[in-house]
């Protein structure tokens, strides 16, 4: 582009939290963020029901004190998503309240411009104004550009997740009832805590 030709027009971001009428948004990107987590690690893969439990975990959004789903918007177009969840810990434990950055995507034609840092930004924000005294996520160590990124907001490792890969004697493992009746009413629904879903790279789709 020479000096004498017009720059092209770059639209505004808007940051909004969710409303009802936009999940259709949080769908679209969510979709997008786990295409590139589930090429990073195969059992990062969605199942099958994915879309109803999305749904039914953000049916409790849009008012909760203790989650925030945060969307980019350029003009009309949805090109950023933010997703933190409160957590209360085990009595056993004196430090029990954190929030957890579940996920974090920005689309292609965005990376590089600042707003995942700037979305992480209004995400510890809203943290501190909720009380919570830490932020903490999951990054899949392959991804050393998130962990940059990462690094570069302020964030530190502070644990690790090993994993050892065993031939299963059966073709289940054993139902867990306490796990069930935990997300059937819809606690932490898109948490594992082992292993978050998340973004956070400009330069990225997404950050497992």
């Amino acid at each position: 582009m020479t000096s004498t030709e017009p720059r092209p027009i770059i639209p505004s971001i808007m940051l909004r939290r969710l409303a009802p009428e936009d999940t259709w948004a949080v769908h679209q990107l969510f979709a997008a963020l786990h295409t590139y987590n589930a090429s990073l690690d195969a059992r990062f893969r969605l199942a099958d029901a994915w879309p109803q439990v999305l749904d039914e975990y953000l049916q409790h959004v849009c008012d909760h004190p203790h989650r925030l789903t945060l969307l980019a918007w350029a003009e009309a177009e949805p090109v950023g998503l933010l997703m933190l969840d409160g957590h209360t810990d085990s009595p056993l434990f004196q430090h029990r309240q954190w929030a957890e950055l579940v996920a974090l995507y920005i689309v292609p034609a965005h990376r590089g411009s600042g707003l995942a840092a700037r979305m992480v930004a209004a995400g510890a924000a809203w943290a501190q104004d909720h009380g919570y005294d830490r932020v903490q996520l999951y990054v899949t160590r392959s991804n050393v550009s998130a962990r940059q990124f990462y690094a570069r907001r302020g964030f530190t490792p502070v644990q690790e997740v090993w994993r050892l890969d065993v031939a299963p004697r059966h073709r289940l493992a054993p139902h867990d009832p306490d796990c069930e009746a935990i997300y059937a009413q819809g606690h932490h629904l898109l948490s594992t805590h082992q292993h978050g879903i998340g973004e956070g790279h400009d330069d990225l789709g997404s950050v497992r």
